[in-house]
């Protein structure tokens, strides 16, 4: 148990990775150890630890899941932008600024996939 590394809860997809290497090495190191461990108290603690590093890719799960949420709403925003645009153009009108807007919805969506992307194989 003495190279045990604890994992930080950090910000940012960098230190999201970092955490979560660390987390898999702790879990696979501490199974390892409880299989192994023949002291039922030892074996306990042990268990309390692997439990608490499991939980932090939940974390990661719930942040992939609110990412979800943030893109299925941003899909049903750009698909009304595009009716407006579509719409605008078909009658004559100006629409450069909702077609500006519709340029920064589809930058945000981009930049949500890339964002699930890099935190996707942290949640496995």
């Amino acid at each position: 148990m003495d190279s045990f590394i604890p994992s930080e809860h950090l910000s940012g997809v960098e230190h999201l990775q970092r955490s979560a290497v660390i987390a898999t090495q702790n879990v696979a190191r501490l199974r390892s150890e409880l299989e192994n461990e023949p002291d039922e108290f030892t074996r306990s603690r042990l268990l309390k630890l692997l439990l608490l590093e499991a939980e932090k890719s939940l974390v990661t799960r719930q942040q992939l899941d609110r990412i979800d949420c943030h893109m299925a709403e941003l899909r049903e925003l750009t698909y009304r932008q595009v009716e407006l645009v579509e719409k605008g153009k078909l009658k004559g009108q100006f629409v450069e600024r909702a077609a500006k807007l519709l340029a920064l919805l589809n930058d945000l969506m981009t930049n949500y996939q890339t964002l699930r992307r890099r935190i996707s194989p942290l949640a496995e």
